[in-house]
């Protein structure tokens, strides 16, 4: 990498099977658990630095230089759109996502027990904007930033986003494209 970029790191428990927002192994495999150094990195990310497993490249973790082994190229449901704090469009060549186990993630930033992040399933018929406003209550005194529903996650609201617009296009190209069809056959026939 020719110049800095910005990193989220991202803990995953490899000896769990499948949960929520789970990442999917496009290439390689997951970071082995007694292998701190080993990163799954997100697909863009790879794609813009040309990074495949067996790769490696130096981070700043909690103030400490580190060496990090690339393992696997994956994709998860909650950054499909990998968008840097702050920043309005994806920039892979800037921004990237990679997971790490998690023992060896909270060793690196003394978290050992903490989370930074929660993603949560609501039962049938449970409600958003209660559940949002007690995880906010619950939270507030550790320094919780906000809890927020799946509507204003930008991965989401970036994918419902494109599938209106595709919707969009649906209904109205297939009305063009008849009508140019009807106006040709009719100018065809009246000849």
């Amino acid at each position: 990498m020719s110049e800095p970029v910005t990193g989220r790191l991202i803990s995953i428990d490899v000896t769990q099977g499948a949960r929520l927002n789970d990442v999917a192994l496009l290439r390689g495999r997951l970071p082995e658990p007694d292998r701190p150094g080993e990163v799954l990195v997100g697909e863009g990310f790879a794609l813009a630095h040309d990074l495949d497993p067996g790769a490696s490249f130096f981070a700043v973790i909690n103030g400490r230089k580190r060496e990090l082994s690339v393992v696997g190229i994956g994709l998860s449901p909650e950054f499909v759109y990998a968008i840097r704090p702050g920043d309005l469009m994806p920039d892979d060549s800037r921004f990237g996502v990679m997971w790490m186990d998690r023992k060896a993630l909270a060793t690196a930033f003394d978290m050992e027990g903490g989370f930074n992040d929660v993603t949560l399933k609501l039962a049938p018929g449970a409600s958003a904007a209660e559940a949002v406003a007690y995880l906010d209550r619950l939270l507030e005194r550790y320094g919780g930033l906000g809890a927020f529903p799946r509507s204003l996650q930008i991965s989401h609201w970036y994918l419902d986003s494109e599938l209106r617009q595709l919707r969009g296009f649906g209904m109205f190209v297939p009305v063009v494209f008849l009508s140019v069809a009807a106006f040709l056959l009719n100018v065809v026939l009246r000849r």
